[in-house]
């Protein structure tokens, strides 16, 4: 009989290296929004979140200043409102201290507990890494993870790779 925790830890290291060759095979690529998409969406299935979202910024670590965004786990309708849905005080944190922000429920966070969009959104768990460094040019914004748990140290190493193989692709969005 298999062992049912063995096989889940064979799932995860299965999804994990395909996420690798996926970030491998980006440099190589003259399409970059689909298998962009494609990566993203492997991300968050991988981290178990509900909903990813990439920004990379027209002026470098200006929120606002967006050129290029992509969505996993968002209708087409919601993609227009994603801007509201994510909260703008986590990923300008994220931005301003370069360093990946992780909570696991915004909304009791005191960083980010006065914030409207925290508040009125209940915004739990959310993991956030800069992409790229001396600035950053964009953002990688996880929310919501399975079971309400909090992301882990490790979903914080594999999403701050994700970010890392992104940022010398920016300038080809």
């Amino acid at each position: 009989m298999i062992d049912p925790s063995s096989s889940l830890a064979f799932d995860q290291i299965r999804r994990e290296r395909d996420l690798y060759r996926r970030l491998l095979a980006l440099g190589a690529q003259t399409e970059l929004r689909p298998l962009l998409a494609e990566a993203l969406g492997l991300v968050v299935e991988m981290l178990g979140a509900r909903l990813g979202y990439l920004e990379l910024f027209e002026d470098q670590g200006v929120v606002g200043g967006a050129r290029w965004s992509m969505a996993h786990g968002l209708s087409p309708a919601e993609i227009e409102n994603v801007r509201a849905t994510i909260s703008q005080g986590i990923v300008a944190e994220a931005l301003a201290t370069g360093k990946t922000i992780v909570t696991p429920a915004a909304f009791l966070d005191s960083r980010f507990r006065t914030r409207d969009s925290v508040r009125i959104r209940r915004i739990e768990a959310v993991l956030c890494t800069p992409i790229g460094h001396d600035p950053p040019v964009g953002v990688l914004y996880l929310q919501g993870h399975m079971g309400a748990a909090p992301f882990t140290a490790g979903d914080q190493d594999i999403a701050e790779v994700f970010a890392s193989h992104l940022a010398p692709l920016a300038d080809r969005l």
